[in-house]
């Protein structure tokens, strides 16, 4: 967690000086478009937890991190409203009590074989709307599937230690909160996401701040 953090520092430090190199009118005087929508790259890193019987109460600490790349494309419909749409790639980090292979004991419905570590690879789509010349909001709707990390299965098959998940999909959705900022390429913002877990028995919680550049 703590190398999380220093790694987010260390970008949030980096993406402010680009920002400050940046210029909100060109050398003749002429004003540029003070906002960018269009094709964008986005970095988000946060914290993410589960909850649920299987997925909140067998964990080994109630919260895990988070770090996502998305690449994706803004199109303004109106004036004040935008739709994004963006495909991302990121991992999960999660701290976990294994199931126990005497399923007599406490955590014989854990889902977790291991240290959960999955890669999520995902498509998101978002609308939102301009609640003044520089703040967005709006809601967003999210399709995950958590590869390269195994759980076991929820339902019927939850007492069986031998059924297992591969992977397992992720669907849900959320808000989220958009600045942008006077160099124009770059913005600033937050999003909060819940995601139903497909057979799992639990869903998680993810909040993650991000930092989006804009190419054009």
């Amino acid at each position: 967690m703590k190398k999380l953090f220093m790694l987010l520092m260390a970008l949030l430090v980096s993406f402010s000086l680009f920002a400050e190199s940046e210029e909100t009118g060109d050398v003749s005087g002429n004003d540029l478009d003070p906002i960018l929508r269009g094709l964008h790259l986005q970095f988000a890193g946060g914290l993410v937890g589960y909850v649920g019987k299987a997925g909140g109460d067998n964990a080994g600490s109630p919260i895990g991190s988070t770090l996502r790349l998305n690449f994706g494309y803004d199109i303004p419909v109106k004036d004040v409203v935008n739709i994004g749409i963006a495909v991302s790639v990121g991992m999960l980090q999660f701290n976990a009590k294994e199931n126990d292979a005497d399923l007599d004991q406490n955590h014989k419905d854990s889902p977790w074989v291991e240290d959960y570590s999955p890669l999520a690879v995902g498509l998101d789509l978002d609308v939102t709307w301009m609640i003044d010349p520089r703040w967005e909001f709006g809601v967003l709707v999210n399709f995950d599937y958590y590869a390269l990390a195994k759980t076991y299965k929820s339902g019927k098959d939850a007492l069986d230690k031998n059924a297992t998940n591969n992977g397992n999909i992720a669907v849900g959705g959320g808000l989220i909160f958009e600045r942008y900022t006077f160099a124009r390429h770059f913005s600033v913002g937050a999003s909060v996401e819940f995601n139903y877990i497909v057979d799992f028995d639990g869903m998680n919680i993810i909040f993650t701040p991000f930092m989006k550049y804009t190419f054009f």
